[in-house]
């Protein structure tokens, strides 16, 4: 009788449902993933994410440059570095996966990502000896013409990883003992240099079996007094490096040996004991030379990733320093190369990216913040094309 009675109350129940039932399903579809094609000319915008509280799940996201509206996001394991060369169309990250994603075996590849859908394309083996690492850009980069990709590996014994593109395969491990960071040449596919801690830089030719000899520079900075940041800018065929102390070294490794065109001292003199900080604190326009630094007050030993107060313009030419403004606190910074260049920084409290539009030549350099967006739990690199 009592099953009588339920059954016959679900029934009226599921009689009275019906309608709303079928309203709900008509609203509620299962969500379809697709990949969006990106319009083509679209300046992208790439905000890297250590995603330190689940770091074997790092992220890119990929935004649109003018609105940092979200675009798509890219998978890249655990500490995986990315490239993003000016004139491809692809993606490369170099990255690492356990086996059970938490433990288990480690295998380490380059994965290549159409940057026309941010579709997976391929992967390419690598040794795993790679530098897990934060997402600092002189850890991954391209040779001139697109012939190799280095990667640098620390166990922590020191080498650079040759990745032959064309042939799809790795075909070396170049020792660079002592030394860290790849700086490529601009104009020889087969040559880059590091950074090394007496203060040369090493020159490495890449022969066609995949090995190499580094030939030291003659001392270049002084590691204790100013040593440099490793993230560095190009500008036309030299590098350009911020150092601890407030300066700016000009490098030209087209050489057999790395020389120093120019040491720039931008923070000598002025009030407040000014210093680079953060984890990418200076960025070049290519076109303007000018040079753009995240600068903190009351700078110290160890006080290098601090985030920044202000950000200072610096015409590479002129050697001197052309505008300051203040800054969100931001640890990041880049500039994309149109005509009408505009700067990206990382907020480091907000985990934000912040896009500053550049005043007109001739005009005072005062920055004010034009959109922000989330660049995700940890965003560590930002960079535009």
């Amino acid at each position: 009788m009592r099953l009588g009675l339920f059954a016959a109350a679900m029934l009226a129940s599921t009689a009275i449902l019906p309608a709303y039932a079928q309203e709900a399903a008509k609203e509620i579809q299962p969500e379809e993933i697709t990949n969006v094609k990106i319009t083509a000319g679209t300046e992208m915008l790439f905000s890297m994410d250590l995603a330190l509280n689940h770091v074997v799940d790092g992220r890119i996201y990929v935004m649109d440059a003018k609105t940092l509206k979200p675009i798509g996001i890219i998978g890249t394991g655990s500490l995986g570095m990315a490239q993003f060369p000016q004139g491809s169309k692809d993606i490369y990250v170099a990255t690492s996966h356990l086996s059970r994603t938490t433990r288990g075996e480690r295998s380490d590849f380059v994965e290549v990502y159409s940057g026309e859908d941010l579709t997976f394309k391929e992967e390419i083996p690598i040794s795993n000896n790679r530098a897990q690492a934060l997402n600092y850009r002189s850890l991954f980069q391209p040779s001139a013409e697109m012939k190799y990709l280095f990667v640098q590996n620390a166990t922590p014994a020191t080498s650079v990883t040759i990745v032959d593109l064309a042939a799809k395969k790795q075909i070396g491990d170049i020792p660079n003992p002592g030394c860290y960071g790849i700086f490529p040449s601009a104009k020889t596919a087969t040559r880059f240099a590091t950074l090394c801690g007496d203060g040369t830089v090493g020159t490495i030719d890449v022969k066609p079996d995949g090995t190499g000899e580094m030939k030291p520079s003659e001392a270049i900075f002084d590691a204790d007094a100013d040593a440099i940041f490793t993230s560095a800018y190009r500008w036309g065929d030299y590098w350009v490096f911020p150092s601890y102390g407030g300066n700016i070294y000009v490098i030209d490794v087209e050489g057999d040996t790395a020389k120093l065109v120019d040491k720039i001292e931008v923070a000598k003199g002025v009030e407040g004991n000014w210093r680079p900080g953060g984890y990418q604190p200076l960025t070049v326009h290519d076109k303007n030379g000018i040079a753009y630094m995240l600068m903190h007050s009351n700078g110290t030993e160890g006080s290098h990733k601090n985030p920044a107060e202000e950000i200072w313009a610096v015409d590479l030419k002129a050697k001197k320093v052309i505008g300051r403004s203040k800054s969100v606190p931001a640890i990041g910074l880049t500039v994309n190369q149109g005509d009408k260049p505009a700067l990206f920084a990382i907020d480091g409290l907000k985990a934000e990216i912040v896009r500053y539009d550049l005043p007109d030549a001739g005009k005072e350099f005062a920055l004010t913040p034009a959109v922000a967006a989330s660049g995700g739990d940890l965003p560590d690199q930002v960079e535009v094309r």
